[in-house]
């Protein structure tokens, strides 16, 4: 992982989700704990739900950008297979 990507996910809170079938789980993770899962290659989709002028400022990675504001709007561009991992991020109380 860059320095760069690193020094992002440590100043984001980070947010799981995995989807289920019948039902939806979440867990919050550190920065650590992302890191690890994705160097161990399990598949995900990061979403970052800052505002686009945030996101463009810089964001991890292979991160697309759906502001929560615009989930419900927008909830199409998730994977549509339920045992994708979703880790959705944003911006933590400094």
């Amino acid at each position: 992982m860059s320095t760069g990507m690193k020094g992002l996910l440590t100043t984001w809170s980070v947010l799981l989700l995995l989807a289920l079938p019948a039902q939806a789980q979440y867990l919050i993770i550190s920065a650590e704990q992302l890191r690890d899962r994705m160097q161990s290659g399990k598949n995900a989709v990061i979403i970052d739900v800052r505002p686009r002028e945030e996101y463009l400022s810089g964001h991890v990675p292979g991160a697309i950008n759906i502001p929560a504001e615009r989930m419900g709007a927008e909830h199409r561009r998730l994977p549509r297979d339920k045992s994708t991992l979703l880790v959705f991020y944003c911006r933590g109380a400094g």
